[in-house]
């Protein structure tokens, strides 16, 4: 190497990092200043709130929820059924009120945490391949247009979104041999991030059976584990009240029944076979499955399209069409880049976390505004890097030995 490609190379990863910040930065500022450009609508609430919050703070219909559940937990009133599933936004919004920062503070905590889910995010990448696909992560994360538009929003979708970046960086770094201590701050970090929504919970399992998949166990010990991870996780759903709660809250066994794909639109509905009777537990819910098993395929996987193209029946021909131009070459780059990476711990993490969200949507519905199509985006931006980088190695001709070429592997050793 040249030693100005060894420069260009050492000052890569920060001179990108400094720059998809203050695009991140200044994005979600306009946003702030600009509330017409992205006009929110649904809130339900005291009109207090939002005559006394700027009108670059954005309301939805749930955010009176967390706003509610906060001023609950400061005068020691229990959460209702409605806000425990979301009781880690609940706090982080009611310590924003008891500091004095109120709902501005909290966006500004957004903003800074998204900030720190940029650098884990692109950390994460460069371990697996160098500055050049920490770069390109970090540019697919940051030109994401509807990433900013969250962070203005009472919602968990902003920092929900840098959960899912910051457990991939945890994940990982708790790995090592010799440093198994590393765990335990890791997992604990991962629960709290599971309490900011239901969908939260899914992290768990898929980050357990990563590491013990990885573990340096013979393999009737590494299945004994996966099988424990898996019975302690349906314990978890079906027993623990905030857990069940979150569940059932969102009627999965009824828009099972119903075919629904998005969350209360009956266009793209799949006609489903009738029940038998009118059991709605998940047992009749599981037996509905054996005897239907094509007919819930075909919803299950229609749920899928729907959540990685981010198209909705609600939008406009012209909307849809801009979205299909962006996440159908995002998801067909993220399989490239999941193949060619495969070999990489930090590519098959990648693709548990978007394995594991998807499994959630294909289970029970899609959102009717795309928010859980976000989920996938930070795992799935740094899959389709992987690609990205590739192509632009060949099409260069230069073949070197990067972090995810054929043949290379990932160890414990070398996580970040």
């Amino acid at each position: 190497m040249h030693l100005a490609e060894r420069v260009m190379a050492k000052h890569l990863y920060p001179a990108a990092f400094v720059a998809c910040a203050v695009v991140i930065i200044l994005a979600t500022c306009f946003l702030l200043t600009h509330p017409g450009v992205f006009p929110a609508g649904g809130y339900v609430g005291p009109a207090s709130w939002r005559e006394s919050t700027p009108a670059g703070i954005r309301f939805s219909g749930d955010s009176y929820r967390y706003i509610s559940g906060a001023e609950q937990v400061l005068v020691g009133e229990p959460l209702t059924a409605e806000q425990t599933p979301y009781r880690g936004y609940v706090w982080v919004v009611a310590a924003c009120l008891r500091s004095g920062v109120g709902l501005r503070g909290l966006v500004v905590l957004q903003i800074a945490v998204a900030l720190l889910a940029l650098l884990a995010l692109m950390a994460v990448a460069r371990q697996a391949g160098g500055p050049g696909l920490a770069a390109v992560t970090g540019a697919i994360f940051a030109l994401n247009p509807d990433f900013p538009v969250w962070h203005t929003f009472v919602m968990t979708e902003s920092l929900y979104i840098s959960a899912v970046c910051l457990t991939l960086w945890l994940a990982l770094w708790a790995m090592p041999p010799g440093r198994a201590w590393r765990y335990v701050p890791a997992t604990a970090a991962i629960v709290l991030f599971a309490l900011l929504r239901p969908s939260g919970w899914i992290m768990l399992p898929a980050v357990a059976l990563f590491w013990i998949g990885h573990a340096k166990w013979h393999w009737p010990w590494r299945l004994a584990g996966a099988a424990a991870v898996v019975l302690l996780f349906l314990a978890l759903a079906f027993g623990g009240r905030g857990f069940r709660q979150g569940i059932s809250g969102q009627s999965p066994v009824d828009k099972l029944y119903a075919g629904e794909v998005v969350w209360q639109e009956d266009l793209w509905r799949v006609a489903m076979p009738p029940p038998d009777g009118d059991d709605r537990s998940y047992l009749g819910a599981v037996a509905y499955i054996a005897r239907h098993p094509v007919a819930c395929v075909h919803l299950a996987l229609r749920r899928l399209a729907v959540l990685f193209l981010r198209i909705r029946p609600g939008y406009s021909a012209a909307h849809n069409a801009v979205l299909l131009a962006v996440y159908l070459p995002l998801a067909f780059l993220g399989a490239v880049g999941a193949w060619l990476g495969r070999r990489r711990l930090e590519v098959r993490l990648a693709i548990a976390l978007v394995l594991a969200h998807a499994l959630v949507v294909a289970l029970t519905f899609n959102d009717n505004d795309g928010r859980f199509s976000l989920y996938l985006v930070p795992p799935l931006g740094l899959l389709a890097a992987v690609t990205l980088v590739r192509a632009a190695e060949v099409i260069v001709g230069r073949r070197r030995s990067s972090g995810f070429a054929a043949g290379s592997r990932s160890t414990p050793d070398a996580a970040v």
